[in-house]
Order: structure tokens, then C-alpha cells, then sequence
């Protein structure tokens, strides 16, 4: 009895991989109204990050993320920046999947006490490959992407976002508080492919594995 919601899931996630794209989007991959900007999606066998410029087509980065939000690193010194959205025990409980117990699993899945953004800092842009993709976007397609990254974090009355101080793994990366709720529908990668479908970008319809963001991108 107890594999047969499994299985169900696991189905669901295979049927869920069937691309989509938004028909109202702009136009995806085209160069029609200034450079394309170049996109990175980065997957490390469980988890995905969307990776992107600090400073592309007239957005900056950097005046969100702060020097002080990371230990002696200057996010405007940085080539890229990822983001990876997820469960806020898990993100500050497991920084390998080694360190992961199953009740930290459980609790993320059925029980979520709120989410955080990783935020990355990346000196040069990811090496293309089978666990890195490339998607080029139009200025239009990349605004509308930076404005749905930007209204994941959970902000202050000021408007600034909030840092968890003390919470990053290296000097590189740091951890924001985040909006939404981990759950078994709303994983991370199915809010890395979110934001992908919502610039018209072909990936799964629902993703909660990586495969359903991946399968659906080019390699380069």
C-alpha cells in the first residue's frame, strides 16, 4: 500500500517533464530589442540553481546583495550570482546530502517551517555540460526573470532583503529568508522551472526533480 503513492508520484513527475512554454511570453532566444543575455541552469543531481549575471541589460545585482551579507566577499566583484530556493532546515541543516536525516527529509516535505534563498557568488560563468545548461534571453525575457527571482525574497519594511546572519557554508555564498513554503509539490526545482515557464522558457510543467528542468534544456 505504502509504494503505490509512491509510485504515483514518481509517475507524476515522469508525465511532468513534458515541456511547456507560456505562448504570451516574449519571444524566447530572440536578440529583438538589445544583446541576449545569457542564463546558466546548474544542477547537482537533486537540487537546481538558476545562475545569471550581477550586471546584465541595466540590472544590478549587487544593490541587493550587500559585502556584509558575506564573509569579506563583494558581490560587485563577481561575475555571476545563482539562486537556489528551498526548505529552511534542510538549507541550514544539510550542506551535503551526507549531513541530510530523514527527519529533516520529512519535515521539509510535509511540514516546512519556511524557506530560504542560496545565493552564490561565481567569479566566472559555470562550464556548460551535462549538469550545467545555457539558455539565452531577450532583455524583455531577462527583466521578467530578475522581477520573479526579486520577489522571492522576503524583505523588510525598507524594502531590503534579509540576510541569515552567519548561515552561508563558504565565503561565497550567503542565505537569504525567502517567501513560500517547501512542500512535496513545491519543490525546489519545480521553482527553478516556475521561473523558467513564466518567461516562456520550454521546461517541464511541474518539475519536482531536476530532470524535469533538464532534460527540456540544450546542452551548449
Amino acid at each position: 500500500m505504502l509504494m503505490a503513492p509512491v509510485l504515483a508520484y514518481g509517475l507524476a513527475a515522469l508525465l511532468g517533464a513534458l515541456p511547456v512554454a507560456t505562448p504570451a511570453a516574449p519571444s524566447f532566444g530572440s536578440d529583438r530589442g538589445g544583446r541576449p543575455v545569457r542564463i546558466y541552469i546548474l544542477s547537482n543531481g537533486f537540487h537546481t540553481d538558476l545562475v545569471v549575471p550581477i550586471y546584465a541589460a541595466g540590472l544590478d545585482w549587487s544593490l541587493d546583495l550587500l559585502p556584509a551579507h558575506f564573509r569579506g566577499v563583494d558581490p560587485a566583484r563577481a561575475a555571476y550570482v545563482g539562486f537556489g530556493w528551498g526548505d529552511r532546515d534542510f538549507y541550514l541543516t544539510s550542506p551535503t546530502l551526507a549531513d541530510l536525516s530523514a527527519a529533516i527529509a520529512l519535515r521539509s516535505l510535509f511540514a516546512s517551517r519556511g524557506s530560504l534563498f542560496h545565493v552564490t557568488l561565481w567569479g566566472g560563468p559555470p562550464v556548460p555540460g551535462a549538469s550545467a545548461r545555457t539558455v539565452d534571453l531577450t532583455p524583455a525575457q531577462y527583466a521578467a526573470l530578475t522581477d520573479a527571482i526579486g520577489q522571492g525574497f522576503r524583505r523588510d519594511a525598507a524594502g531590503l532583503v534579509q540576510p541569515v546572519a552567519g548561515a552561508g557554508y563558504t565565503p561565497y555564498d550567503a542565505f537569504y529568508e525567502g517567501v513560500g513554503r517547501y512542500s512535496l509539490i513545491d519543490t525546489c526545482n519545480d521553482w527553478t522551472a516556475t521561473r523558467l515557464r513564466h518567461i516562456g522558457v520550454p521546461v517541464g510543467w511541474w518539475s519536482p526533480f531536476p530532470f524535469g528542468v533538464m532534460w527540456n534544456l540544450e546542452r551548449s
